[in-house]
């Protein structure tokens, strides 16, 4: 599995590196706006206990736009990697593949992430007013987003209407489970490794968070994305 991945990382890192800066324009879109965020271990967090103070209606307004351009930038970018994927193992045109279907396909993926925000944001506003936020809110996002884990990969390559791609990404989650710790202990890993890296950069370069950011967003996060596609192209075992 992981060799696969690495096989297709490699052998796209032009194009993967190149669909990656919309993973990184999407991660510095907040840090330019009025959103509540900052950048640590080179990632970009919401500060939820911000969004309640002082906010103009412009503020909120920014804060929705930008959220909103975040996420279709990664849901192109998701999108995109999931096309090169597909085209690689299928043995189809890269370029065919990418020009037919990534505008239907983000904008699918784009809606689904978006409704899954939004009721994310209605639950942390809900359990915000009842002091409840650190116990319901992350609970309930993993919940929300288990059937959006494969989700992407579902509507790509098997071309899925959206109910039955959330309900396979819990079937792969589930028939695949080993798979699924696999990618957990891989993304810690790389990501760990990232951290690491920050923190002996920290003393030298007063920008060190911004280089992790570029890191992360530029080759560790389109790894972890082609692996996650790997691992979902297991149904099939005429692909392995």
């Amino acid at each position: 599995m992981l060799s696969y991945s690495l096989e297709g990382y490699i052998k796209n890192i032009k194009l993967i590196v190149f669909f990656s800066i919309s993973f990184l324009l999407a991660f510095l879109i907040p840090l330019f706006s009025p959103t509540p965020t900052y950048i640590a271990l080179g990632g970009i967090f919401l500060r939820t206990g911000s969004m309640f103070i002082d906010l103009t209606y412009q503020d909120i307004g920014l804060i929705l736009l930008s959220l909103l351009s975040s996420l279709f930038l990664i849901s192109f970018a998701i999108v995109a990697i999931n096309l090169l994927i597909k085209s690689q193992r299928t043995l189809t045109n890269i370029r065919t593949e990418i020009i037919e279907g990534v505008e239907k396909y983000t904008l699918i993926v784009f809606w689904l992430y978006t409704m899954a925000f939004i009721i994310s944001l209605v639950v942390i506003l809900i359990s915000y007013e009842y002091n409840l936020q650190e116990l319901i809110a992350p609970l309930f996002s993993l919940l929300v987003h288990l059937p959006l884990f494969y989700m992407p990969a579902a509507i790509v390559i098997d071309e899925m209407r959206p109910i039955n791609a959330m309900k396979m990404s819990l079937y792969m989650i589930r028939k695949r489970f080993k798979y699924f710790v696999l990618f957990i202990l891989v993304g810690w890993a790389l990501l760990s490794i990232s951290d690491l890296f920050l923190i002996s950069l920290k003393s030298y370069f007063q920008w060190s968070s911004y280089v992790v950011l570029i890191i992360n967003s530029l080759f560790i996060l389109p790894f972890l994305i082609i692996l996650q596609t790997q691992i979902y192209l297991t149904k099939y075992t005429i692909l392995k």
